[in-house]
Formats: structure tokens, C-alpha cells, sequence
């Protein structure tokens, strides 16, 4: 394991040892969607999604997968098994190796509210 961490917007990510023991497979998703801008963060490629708590965690086979951020226009069906990068919206995509990674959304205290508050893309 690379110990592989990372961001890309308000997504957060980083490279675990293994999923959660009670983790629950699930289709493939965006991993985050723009409140207004109809863009989303995705992860394409050799890829098994699954929720634990409330997090998502992958499991990324040997062909690698990719994190992308894309306007929803640019997601077709086969986009989502191919690591070829699509056209971004405004993030830069990261190459993910295979191995397991948690994801996350950025949080950031507003002290008007007194409140952890989840960042919007």
C-alpha cells in the first residue's frame, strides 16, 4: 500500500489497508454532485463502490481507476468502466492505482454558526 491521499474540490481522499468489515457493495455513483453547476466528481475505471457509515470507499482493481470531475453532459455509459480522462469541468483528474480508498467531503468551520459545515462545490 502507497499510503495514496488526496483532493480534488471539496472531495477528499485516501489510500486504507482494507474496507470496512460490514461495508455494502453499491452501483457505481457520482461520488459528489455540484449544488447548481450540474458538474460531478467521478470515479471511472477498474472500480467496486461501496458505503459504510455513511462513507464511500473503493475498491480499485489492477487496471487503475481515475477521479474525475465532469460536467453531467460528458458522462456516457461506457465512461464509467474506462480510465481515458474526459473532459473536465474544472478539476484536474487524478490516476488512482489499485488498492482501497475512503472518500469524504471537505468540512470547514463557519464561526457564524458555531457549526462544522460541509464545503459546496
Amino acid at each position: 500500500m502507497q499510503n495514496l491521499k488526496g483532493h480534488q474540490g471539496d472531495v477528499q481522499f485516501k489510500q486504507i489497508a482494507a474496507l470496512p468489515k460490514d461495508a455494502k457493495k453499491i452501483t457505481n455513483k457520482p461520488i459528489a454532485l455540484g449544488e447548481h453547476s450540474g458538474h460531478m466528481h467521478i470515479l471511472t475505471g477498474d472500480v467496486e463502490m461501496f458505503e459504510h457509515e455513511g462513507k464511500v470507499y473503493t475498491s480499485v482493481g489492477g487496471d487503475g481507476a481515475r477521479l474525475q470531475h465532469i460536467h453531467e453532459s460528458n458522462l456516457t455509459p461506457t465512461a464509467w468502466t474506462s480510465t481515458k480522462e474526459l473532459q473536465k469541468a474544472d478539476h484536474a483528474a487524478h490516476f488512482l492505482p489499485k488498492g482501497v480508498y475512503e472518500f469524504f467531503i471537505q468540512n470547514s468551520y463557519n464561526p457564524y454558526t458555531k457549526l462544522m459545515e460541509k464545503v459546496v462545490d
